[in-house]
């Protein structure tokens, strides 16, 4: 029988494809080494070529290339020699799915062959085997339209199928093919749901493309009233020259309403630009009166640092190592005197200055410009290469705004120069204050007399070192 079965797919195999279409030129080389492999009886090397030539097929979307896969998988399958039942039913399936492309391509001559073949192969099993409904009794009853030639086709594949399916049986004993029979009836009533499932979902399918072309013509029918409308209002001509007016407001008040956002972005731009320069106070009373008025505070504390050994620092480095380093910790600086309640007041070169109690009076200024000249010199002892001297002096000042151009706020007074005096007698990493400043700090802080020192212009002055202070807590 299994000889029997061999000449069949004999017969099959000399009916192959002969010509190769424009989809599958390109994989006309591969197609025929896969020929010669089955033809050299290398069945596994041929079976893993055929379904990666199926694969590439269905990934580049070519149903004639994925046919031939099966086509050629199938022979393989079939004519192994050592193929198992399982096997063999799936070489039947794979001769199945490629006729069904050839059956569309036009290749009648090839899928008759096939058809042909799977009809003898499913003519030998034996005269005493149950008869099974065929696909096209259990199309007729769910009342399908098919063609006949895919229900011949599939009845044939399915016979085929069973018959090689009845010989597998009959190799078991009498308990094993009862079973067998149970489990081939049950498959046959799953294969006979699954046709009418699929036949149910292509009624669906219809029912869904009837719902599609009623929701078109609806569209459709939308469309044509609204365009009746359209053509309706149209006419109103009156009613669309006001219309054109109203547009034509609503346009000027949104360029109104845009220029005026631009405009008031560059105020914004330009309130913060100010208030980079000038303390908030001062730039309000700028903006409202166009000038800054100059005010006497009586008590207020100066700030005064230098760097010691500049000139050195800067023979050492590169111009803009040099402005970058100073960049860096003066803006350190600006942070911690900002954190301590001053007023920032210039730069010159490495020099520093700021002050306490202006242009808003505090009484407490000496204290704050004190903790903010430790912090200082707490940041400059872990920076590199910069120490600096810092002398402090408490009294009164003059501050306002000068020039017309380049606004800049200012103090002046003999306050500014003992400050300044008091950083140039004072030691590298010391704050030095004095005595007008060391008695508006109480008992908070710990102030060592350093001597006297000639003041220029001055004279005789007294300096005193801050050594620590007893407040641990940073300012709120």
């Amino acid at each position: 029988m299994h000889r029997h079965l061999t000449l069949l797919v004999l017969l099959l195999l000399c009916t192959c494809p002969s010509s190769i279409d424009a989809q599958t030129g390109d994989y006309e080389g591969q197609i025929s080494a896969i020929e010669r492999m089955i033809a050299g009886s290398r069945f596994a090397l041929a079976r893993a070529q055929s379904e990666a030539l199926i694969e590439e097929g269905r990934q580049q979307q070519l149903p004639n290339v994925e046919a031939y896969g099966n086509y050629l998988l199938g022979r393989a399958l079939l004519l192994d020699p050592v193929a198992d039942h399982p096997t063999r039913v799936a070489g039947v399936r794979a001769l199945r799915l490629a006729s069904s492309r050839f059956t569309d391509a036009g290749m009648t001559a090839t899928v008759d062959s096939i058809a042909a073949a799977l009809q003898a192969i499913a003519g030998t099993e034996g005269p005493n085997q149950r008869e099974l409904p065929t696909v096209r009794e259990v199309r007729r009853k769910s009342q399908l339209d098919a063609k006949i030639s895919a229900e011949e086709l599939d009845e044939s594949a399915l016979g085929a199928i069973v018959a090689l399916q009845t010989r597998e049986i009959e190799a078991l004993n009498d308990s094993q093919l009862r079973q067998l029979v149970r489990i081939q009836q049950q498959d046959m009533q799953l294969d006979s749901f699954a046709f009418q499932v699929i036949s149910d979902s292509l009624l669906l399918m219809r029912q869904e493309m009837l719902l599609e072309e009623q929701r078109s013509l609806t569209r459709e029918e939308r469309q044509r009233r609204n365009f009746f409308i359209a053509l309706a209002l149209g006419v109103l001509v009156a009613l669309g020259s006001l219309y054109l007016r109203f547009r034509s407001g609503r346009r000027y008040q949104g360029l109104l309403r845009q220029k005026n956002a631009v405009i008031n972005e560059q105020q914004e731009r330009s309130d913060k630009l100010l208030l980079n320069i000038l303390p908030l106070a001062v730039a309000r009373e700028l903006k409202e009166s166009g000038k800054a008025t100059a005010r006497r505070f009586e008590s207020c504390s100066v700030l005064f640092s230098d760097f010691v050994g500049f000139s050195r620092i800067a023979a050492t480095h590169e111009p803009e190592v040099l402005v970058h380093l100073l960049d860096v910790t003066f803006r350190a600086f600006d942070e911690i005197i900002e954190r301590h309640g001053l007023e920032k007041i210039k730069t010159i070169g490495d020099a520093y200055m700021c002050v306490g109690g202006v242009p808003i009076a505090d009484p407490d200024h000496a204290e704050k410009a004190v903790r903010a000249a430790l912090e200082l010199q707490r940041y400059l002892a872990g920076q590199q290469p910069f120490e600096a001297r810092i002398g402090i002096h408490s009294g009164p000042v003059v501050a306002g705004v000068v020039g017309q151009k380049k606004f800049a706020y200012d103090i002046w007074g003999d306050t500014v120069n003992q400050a300044a005096r008091l950083e140039a007698a004072g030691q590298p990493g010391q704050v030095t204050v004095s005595r007008a400043t060391c008695q508006l700090l109480g008992g908070e802080f710990e102030c060592v007399h350093d001597g006297t020192f000639s003041a220029k212009n001055i004279g005789e002055m007294d300096r005193y070192i801050v050594l620590d202070s007893r407040l641990t807590k940073k300012p709120s």
